[in-house]
């Protein structure tokens, strides 16, 4: 599924764990692990080098344990610090390896299980760090978003790619287009499929650019709900 959880919702996820009268977050580790998920399911695993690489989960996919390549890689590939693709591959990028990920990630032990406290900008650092390997569409992005084109075409800017991991992540941008699966979308959210019937909408996919990514509904079906933030 081409999603990303959308920053205002990370922002919700967050707020509700913040030490009163400072700008740190006190995260259970479980919750925390969840939220990287959410910023790994963009990612494109390559399924055919990982099952080369990794034939163990390869015989493990063939016996329905695991969906794809993907799903092994969202559960647990990533957090086992396995990549997504060869390092010399010419189109996709793995993440940063966990293991860079853990070392900026204080872990405490608590009453109730292991907690992560982090301040705002520690945790952005983070967020930054992972969305370096989100796809973005360069041809999509620049045409989506003229100021960002006309940034890169006088040398402000380096790529969308670029913009998108410093800016426009937080503006609300998204990093490639998103499909919305009418039928389903319309099942799901029976308020967008009253306003599509009433005629106040056009379709679930309006409704989804206005308002629907940023209230965190998604696109389609997610394949993943062990993936969602607790």
């Amino acid at each position: 599924m081409k999603y990303l959880v959308p920053f205002t919702i990370l922002k919700q996820w967050v707020e509700r764990y913040r030490l009163p009268g400072t700008d740190h977050i006190d995260l259970p580790y479980t919750y925390y692990i969840a939220m990287i998920r959410r910023f790994l399911e963009p990612v494109r695993v390559d399924e055919a080098w990982y099952r080369a690489t990794y034939p163990g989960i390869g015989h493990a996919i063939d016996r329905g344990i695991f969906r794809s390549a993907h799903h092994h890689f969202l559960a647990h590939g990533y957090f086992e610090n396995r990549a997504s693709c060869a390092a010399n591959h010419t189109e996709l990028r793995s993440p940063v390896p966990f293991a860079e990920i853990r070392a900026l990630t204080p872990v405490r032990p608590k009453r109730d299980g292991l907690h992560v406290r982090l301040s705002w900008d520690e945790l952005m650092g983070i967020v930054e760090l992972l969305l370096q390997s989100v796809p973005v569409d360069e041809a999509w992005y620049r045409e989506t978003y003229p100021s960002v084109d006309a940034a890169i075409a006088e040398g402000r800017m380096e790529s969308a790619a670029r913009h998108f991991v410093k800016h426009g992540y937080r503006e609300g941008n998204w990093p490639f287009a998103m499909v919305v699966d009418e039928r389903w979308y319309l099942a799901r959210y029976r308020d967008v499929a009253k306003a599509v019937a009433a005629g106040q909408l056009a379709s679930g996919q309006e409704h989804f650019l206005r308002a629907g990514y940023g209230e965190g509904r998604f696109p389609t079906r997610t394949p993943d709900p062990d993936a969602a933030a607790a």
